[in-house]
């Protein structure tokens, strides 16, 4: 384990980030962790994933997993104990965790935990950092967010409605927190190949393929270079930025 004395000594910015194991957020910790971060990479399923990655980012520089249960006010609050204890304050913070159903509002089962964890996860984990962020007079939060956000998409409705609150509280928290130096900014993912697109047919994929200007489908790397672009975007703040390749024009 890296100690804030060292990571600072070496001029490491410290991150954390939710949904580490996921296709998206992974990808966003492995460039964080290349760009000279300190990575705290949460999960909640998927220990594997993030073992590995520590296996391999560990040779270069710091990704630390941390197994945290969302729903829980609590174990935000000593995740934030956790970072500024071991590395002495936390810079950026990247809320990615998030579920999905796909089924009719009448027939969808997890509607509750989808926007718990989609947006209420969000909110406490914002609520858990800003303190720090406001006695260390500085911080960045980037939540990803989803076009499904702005547009909705049937049979996703409570998904949409989550990522929609997303949006909203990404614009109202950067007017409440930017006098005292904070940028909060959303990324808008259109159709990414993950996991989550797994259970669509392949001519599901064509057609929507099909739809996008740019003609391909986006991967976890399209979605972190947005990611990286808002760490070194000092004055872009309460914004949301798709990253569609044109699906939602």
């Amino acid at each position: 384990m890296f100690s804030a004395y060292t990571c600072y000594n070496i001029g490491m910015k410290t991150a954390i980030v939710t949904g580490a194991s996921g296709g998206i957020g992974s990808q966003i910790a492995q460039e964080l962790s290349k760009k000279n971060y300190a990575v705290i990479g949460c999960y909640r399923n998927g220990a594997d994933v993030c073992e590995a990655m520590a296996e391999d980012i560990n040779k270069f520089g710091v990704f630390d997993p941390y197994c945290l249960n969302l729903r829980s006010e609590n174990e935000t609050a000593e995740l934030v104990k956790y970072a500024v204890k071991t590395y002495g304050r936390i810079d950026l913070l990247v809320n990615c965790a998030g579920i999905g159903e796909i089924a009719p509002l009448t027939e969808c089962n997890r509607w509750e935990e989808i926007i718990d964890i989609n947006l209420n996860g969000t909110i406490r984990m914002c609520r858990a950092v800003l303190p720090h962020m406001f006695r260390q007079g500085g911080g960045n939060i980037i939540n990803i967010s989803s076009v499904w956000g702005e547009c909705g998409s049937a049979c996703e409705a409570p998904y949409s409605a989550s990522k929609g609150g997303v949006n909203a509280f990404t614009k109202a928290l950067a007017k409440e927190t930017g006098i005292m130096g904070i940028r909060v900014n959303a990324v808008a993912p259109g159709f990414i190949d993950t996991e989550m697109n797994a259970s669509l047919t392949d001519r599901d994929v064509d057609e929507i393929r099909d739809d996008i200007p740019l003609r391909r489908l986006g991967t976890p790397a399209d979605v972190a270079k947005a990611v990286l672009f808002l760490t070194e975007a000092d004055y872009v703040t309460g914004q949301i930025i798709t990253v569609d390749g044109g699906w939602t024009i």
